[in-house]
Parts: C-alpha cells; structure tokens; sequence
C-alpha cells in the first residue's frame, strides 16, 4: 500500500471519528430544538422522535403570555453589553500599559494580576456579596457588571501579549508624528488588535450571558433575573411537574444569541486565538 493510500484511509479514519463525536455532541441540541415544538404527549412518547409531528408553537406563545422572559432577556442584554464594551475598553488599556508603557514595578505588577486568576470564584464570593451590601446596590443589576466595569486579569494578559508581538516603531513613528501615549493606543494600536478584540468579545458574551451564580447571589426580585435565573423558574413554576416544553422553547431561546454570536464570528475567534503572541 503506497503512502498516498495510507494518507487517505488516515483521513477517513480521522473524519469518521470527528463525524461520530459530533453527532454524540449535537444529539442533545436536536433534541431540545425538536422538543421546543412538540406537544407534551410527543415530548415523553417511546420510542422517541427527533421530527415533531405535529409541529406547535404553543410552548413559545405559553412562554411570552405568562412569564417574563422578556423582561429576562432585556436584563441579560444590559449586563452583557455593559460588561462586554467595559472589558473590551479597560482590559485593552490596561493591556497597553502593561506592554508598551515602562514604570517602577510593571512586572511584578503583572505577576499579582495573574496571581488573582489562580484565586477561584468561591474565595471572594461572600467578601464581594458584602461590598456589594455596602454599597447599597444589592437587587441590581449594577451589583452583577460592577465588578467587570475595569477589565479582566485573563483578557488583559492575552491583549499584552498581542501589543507584545506589534512592532514597537508604529509608537515611534506615531509619537515622532506628535502623538501622545493615549493617542498611540487609540489610533494606531488597537485597532491592529481586532482579532484578540474578537475573541475576548465572544468569550465575555458568552460568560456574561450564560452567568448564574453571581446573578444568583445579587438578585432577589423576579423583574430583575437574567435568562439564566429565570430558565431555573420553570422548575418550580408547576407545582412538582416540570412543563418540558415551555422549558424547552425557552432553553432554545438562550442559545440563540450564543449561537448567532459565535457563527458571526467564528474566522476572527479562530484567527485572533491563532496570532495571540506568546512573547514574554
């Protein structure tokens, strides 16, 4: 057997292998999607159906008539984009000093806030729940996107290693020109920055919107939760029963901004992931 033959049976090995894991992964996504238009009776029928027959739209009608799931979806949008613009802003700033800028201490600075992403969530959990108190904002939406208004330890270390692998003579060129150090970073830096821009922007989105502990400890109110707080209602809305469909169409809604967002942007999350520098 010649080595182009070995070289495609390998191929067909490796595509079958990547085919059967994929089916395994989307099996509980086609289920929901299935389940969001089926009848009750069809979603708990044996042996099952991937296909509704027939299809409803009952569970999505239930969901927007006697919850508040839009009001739900109206709070998770203003946490995720007043988290994701904050992150994107302060992360990239503080990242262009870290890298650009030189001051007394700047890597032993650098090394305290890597130090702080080793520290797990449960740690500082009930210290912030007390800050928050303190300040009077408990039952907000402000206590949940408070703490990520000034950027994050794991964003700012992938931008500092982007500028790190930008060629310093664009800050010479530009402060010869006139520039300032605010200015370099505005016009001429980051927007060479878009892809590791792209990536931390789907990363934040997803984190912000997917979020459920913090949400969890800060709100107390129903017209306050985000989408992630209020899928958890229709476990206990029903008495002991859960209403599978409702929860269901639902759940599908939730994904789908995650969706769209990740499918929009998939070249430049693969391409700002691919050219992060690794440069110390």
């Amino acid at each position: 057997m010649g080595r182009r033959a070995q070289s495609r049976i390998a191929n067909l090995l490796t595509y079958f292998l990547l085919g059967v894991g994929m089916l395994f992964t989307l099996i509980p996504f086609v289920w929901l999607l299935s389940s969001a238009f089926k009848t009750p009776e069809k979603i708990m029928a044996f042996p099952p159906q991937f296909i509704p027959s027939p299809i409803t739209f009952e569970n999505f009608r239930y969901i927007f008539e006697k919850t508040h799931f839009e009001v739900f979806f109206y709070n998770s949008f203003t946490v995720t984009a007043v988290s994701l613009t904050s992150q994107l802003f302060f992360s990239s700033l503080a990242a262009y000093g870290f890298a650009r800028l030189r001051f007394a201490g700047r890597n032993q600075l650098f090394m305290v806030l890597l130090g702080t992403m080793m520290i797990p969530f449960q740690a500082y959990m009930i210290p912030r729940f007390m800050i928050m108190r303190t300040l009077g904002i408990l039952d907000t939406l402000a206590a949940v996107f408070l703490p990520y208004l000034f950027g994050g330890a794991f964003y700012i270390f992938l931008l500092r290693q982007y500028y790190l692998s930008l060629p310093r003579e664009l800050d010479e060129a530009a402060i010869m020109d006139g520039c300032n150090f605010f200015q370099v970073f505005w016009y001429i830096l980051l927007p060479l920055t878009k892809p590791a821009l792209y990536t931390i922007a789907v990363l934040e989105f997803l984190a912000s919107w997917n979020s459920f502990l913090e949400p969890l400890i800060y709100l107390n109110t129903q017209s306050k939760f985000t989408v992630a707080l209020g899928l958890s209602l229709f476990r206990y809305s029903f008495g002991s029963r859960i209403e599978w469909g409702p929860l269901m169409a639902a759940t599908l809604l939730v994904a789908l901004p995650c969706l769209i967002v990740c499918f929009a942007a998939q070249k430049e999350l693969i391409g700002g992931i691919a050219t992060t520098g690794i440069k110390g």
